[in-house]
């Protein structure tokens, strides 16, 4: 699959360290999405599926996902699955039915070649359920830093000028925005990892439709 020609120096600022994770979301999916993803991920790509080391198998269990999706008990074991991208680690996480959500450590993403393995994955998830498909910054789902729709030619990755700019536009709180980049980059990427996780084991975890994002 092709990828489009870009300047790496207008994209590296999206992978730049700084201790969050980068999130890969299909919003308002369906079941139907999830049988397509789980189908293409078991057929085209290298996955370990489990929970631990000890129980981890190369296919993911689709009737065990679904499962998932319906306990409301709380006492069924979480399993996640772990995607090979030639040495990128993705991690799918099967948190909610209408929000298929990965997730991938930024430091992985070094050069533009990393970044093209990123641009391929997406663009095959697209193609497959044949909808828009985007990386944010760890728990932003509103606000794509890179935005792909096969189905309508769509390939946009902001630069740092325009993720800025339409920041401002958006109702974000952005004081000092613009004063140095690591500031930006916290404004973006908050390290709220281990706070997702404890919210969404005391409380209900909810999709974010596209129809709220900011561009």
């Amino acid at each position: 699959m092709r990828t489009t020609l870009r300047n790496w120096n207008t994209i590296k600022w999206i992978f730049e360290k700084d201790g969050a994770l980068r999130d890969i979301y299909v919003q308002n999916s369906t079941i139907s999405d999830w049988e397509k993803v789980v189908n293409l991920l078991n057929s085209e790509y290298k996955v370990l599926y489990g929970n631990s080391e000890e129980n981890f198998t190369n296919q993911i269990d689709l009737d065990y996902v679904k499962k998932m999706f319906a306990d409301e008990t709380g006492e069924l074991e979480i399993k996640f699955v772990r995607i090979d991208l030639n040495g990128i680690s993705i991690l799918c996480h099967f948190f909610l039915e209408e929000q298929i959500e990965f997730d991938i450590n930024p430091t992985e993403i070094k050069t533009e070649m990393d970044f093209n393995k990123i641009m391929v994955f997406m663009k095959s998830i697209s193609s497959e359920l044949e909808k828009q498909i985007t990386l944010c910054g760890e728990n932003q789902p509103e606000f794509p830093l890179i935005k792909i729709d096969t189905k309508n030619r769509i390939e946009k990755v902001l630069t740092k000028k325009e993720a800025e700019s339409l920041w401002k536009k958006s109702n974000q709180n952005f004081n000092g925005f613009t004063k140095l980049k690591s500031k930006i980059i916290m404004k973006y990427f908050p390290k709220i990892l281990k706070k997702k996780i404890m919210e969404s084991a005391n409380s209900e975890y909810k999709s974010t439709p596209k129809e709220k994002n900011v561009w």
